[in-house]
């Protein structure tokens, strides 16, 4: 049977994105510039069409039939059902330990415990159970019309995030210059020579991506984040979890699909969880890699692993070349993703060894870029790996993605059970096979420091991406649907599943996603109309800087300004973007330059020291050869406005909090120095 409509478009993406990141790694390995690199993209689509027409020639597509009428697949017997009991019980007695204070390597025990047995009773005694998914039409009316949901949600909200100093930027840069060589260097702080900031975004082809969007088309490259991708990225999301659990819960697979998009809106409990990368950050690489790829990578995994051939491996390393172009973390991540959700899905037969091994193959390339990556970041991160203790990379990891409260214990809780929520199939099979390969390997107390050292860098939080917290949650809150298939059982389990979600978003997390309290790096969370996703004043004043001072030209500004200036097309160049950018080019840098770029933020941010003293700022003007200071009213402001005054700074504009000082003088033509003003 010919797939649904949805799943087609997500092949399609995931085939189109597939190829622009191919493009880009081979534009940027030769020195090419965003004009080359959509050349070979526009090639590279035409060839993938005609091979598309031919093999749509030479094959013959049957008609849709009529939905057959598919029963469940067969239950456990008597002792496979009590082993489940079982596992309810051990795994809720781990979580109340954990809860009460138990540390993390208990807690892993626990897990390894309880899902290797788990593993051994289901995974190896049994075959796969599989049934075809319902492909009724009112489902996937209601498929699309979650889509649609959920690109309008990513439109109104608004949690700005100053990743965007970099990743815009990036966007930016290609656009401005599209003759340039791509990611050949630094294009935040003007310094010739500068390198890139970190070799591992010469992987993404997500940023370049938006910049040719903005050539093409004239957007601001800002805009083309904020709206066009990020409403793709948002209706893409439904349709790929829709590919996974059309495999894991065919009778139930829309209930799935919704439970996830409500799991990721009504939790917003720690920065870095799942949450805050998808709906109000989806404009990002991370937040499309891990709920647009990562679900396909897992869909694809269990394709090939049921019915293996030429077609499903393509898709499987598609998949994968996809998700490296969205986020470095897919060296590691999606091959771990693509190998756990094999393994879940073969009995164990020698067969079933040489399918594994044939899938492993399809993540030779993304593992080929993670080794070269790896190699150019040799004695990058060895300074900041500090040995510590086992368990305390664990701890830091589930508390920076969960919190430390609710959504901490529900979190685990669906990691040891979510398997036992399932009935016989896929769905328990995935819930078993996952955890356990992630927590075996990437999650392992005694080997995080070799994962550091390898895989995350100081980065382990990143681990749990492995994880799919938010799909065996889901697993969870849908268990009830299980109850029955027709009838008052039917009726039953959705009001269960009704009550389970409810009771989700008003007992389990402290606030949700679209919460005030939700809030980013100097910005809160807030519903609006479609508009850019940036702190509005913040924004403005970076405009302002750009305007006065002109493409090229170097300006100081507060740590909340000038991670924006760099946003604009044209833009002039901040002393300081971020601290982080900051430090990772500190080798590259004068010594003691870095420091000093970082003190003079601070000054005009209204924050010294002792050693840093007017005459260091009034020297610093001139090292830097400064265009324009944007300066917020302080209790330094006084001194700080009668140095830029014997430097040769006029003020030309002043606000409630902050004003902007810019230099200037009579040139060759006569041109006046700006006149003061002040803003409304």
């Amino acid at each position: 049977m010919r797939p649904p409509l949805s799943s087609r478009i997500g092949d399609a993406a995931c085939l189109g994105f597939a190829l622009w990141t191919l493009c880009s790694h081979a534009t940027v390995a030769i020195g090419g510039s965003l004009v080359a690199l959509i050349a070979a993209y526009g090639v590279a689509l035409a060839l993938a069409a005609g091979g598309w027409i031919a093999r749509q020639r030479r094959r013959r597509v049957a008609p849709r039939a009529r939905e057959a009428r598919s029963e469940p697949p067969p239950s456990h017997p008597p002792r496979f059902r009590a082993f489940q009991g079982s596992g309810v019980a051990l795994g809720a007695v781990a979580v109340t330990a954990f809860a009460l204070g138990t540390g993390p390597v208990v807690l892993w025990w626990c897990t390894i415990g309880i899902l290797g047995a788990a593993a051994g009773m289901f995974l190896v005694a049994q075959p796969p159970a599989t049934e075809p998914p319902r492909a009724r039409g009112w489902i996937e009316f209601g498929l699309a019309a979650l889509a649609l949901g959920c690109a309008i949600l990513t439109l109104i909200c608004h949690r700005p995030d100053i990743d965007d100093a970099f990743y815009v930027n990036v966007a930016v840069a290609a656009a401005d210059f599209p003759h340039r060589a791509l990611l050949s260097g630094d294009t935040l702080l003007g310094i010739a020579g500068l390198p890139l900031y970190m070799p591992a975004h010469r992987l993404q082809s997500y940023e370049l991506w938006n910049g040719a969007l903005s050539l093409l088309t004239g957007i601001p490259a800002i805009t083309c984040f904020h709206w066009i991708s990020a409403t793709l990225a948002a209706l893409l999301v439904p349709v790929a979890h829709a590919r996974l659990f059309r495999i894991l819960t065919p009778r139930t697979w829309l209930w799935g699909v919704a439970a996830v998009a409500f799991v990721l809106v009504a939790a917003g409990e720690t920065h870095r969880w799942y949450g805050n990368f998808a709906f109000v950050r989806l404009w990002q690489g991370k937040g499309i890699f891990l709920f647009v790829f990562m679900p396909l990578v897992y869909a694809y995994a269990l394709r090939f692993a049921m019915r293996p051939s030429a077609v499903t491996w393509f898709w499987l390393a598609a998949a994968q070349v996809a998700a490296l172009g969205t986020s470095s973390t897919a060296v590691w991540a999606a091959p771990a993703g693509a190998l756990s959700a094999m393994a879940c899905a073969l009995p164990p037969t020698r067969r079933s060894l040489r399918t594994f091994a044939l899938g492993a193959t399809a993540s030779l390339y993304v593992l080929a870029a993670g080794a070269l990556l790896k190699s150019q970041l040799a004695g990058t991160f060895e300074p900041t790996l500090e040995a510590v203790a086992a368990g305390i990379s664990l701890r830091d990891a589930l508390h920076e993605t969960l919190g430390e409260s609710r959504l901490l214990i529900f979190g685990v809780a669906s990691i040891l059970m979510a398997w036992a929520c399932c009935p016989r199939g896929l769905a328990q099979r995935f819930a078993i096979s996952v955890p356990l390969a992630v927590a075996l390997v990437l999650l392992n107390p005694y080997g995080a420091e070799w994962v550091r050292a390898n895989l995350t860098g100081p980065s382990y939080w990143r681990s749990m991406w492995a994880m799919p917290i938010p799909i065996l949650m889901a697993l969870v809150l849908t268990a009830a649907l299980h109850w029955g298939a027709r009838g008052w059982r039917r009726a039953a389990g959705r009001l269960g599943c009704l009550v389970s979600l409810a009771a989700f978003a008003l007992a389990v997390p402290r606030f949700s996603a679209l919460s005030e309290s939700n809030r980013g790096v100097w910005a809160e969370m807030r519903i609006a109309w479609p508009e850019l996703k940036v702190p509005q004043n913040s924004y403005r004043w970076a405009a302002a800087i750009n305007a006065s001072a002109g493409p090229g030209a170097r300006v100081l500004a507060p740590p909340d300004v000038s991670p924006w200036i760099p946003t604009f097309h044209h833009h002039a160049y901040a002393v300081m973007v971020r601290s982080a950018y900051l430090e990772f080019q500190s080798r590259h840098l004068e010594s003691g330059e870095p420091e000093l770029r970082y003190a003079m933020a601070r000054y005009v941010d209204g924050k010294s020291t002792r050693s840093f003293t007017t005459a260091r700022f009034r020297s610093g003007l001139d090292r830097f050869d400064l265009k324009a200071v944007c300066l917020r009213n302080s209790t330094l402001a006084p001194e700080t406005r009668a140095t830029l005054k014997s430097a040769g700074f006029r003020r030309t504009l002043q606000g409630v909090s902050r004003e902007l000082w810019v230099r200037s003088s009579l040139n060759e033509s006569g041109t006046r120095r700006p006149r003061e003003t002040t803003s409304p």
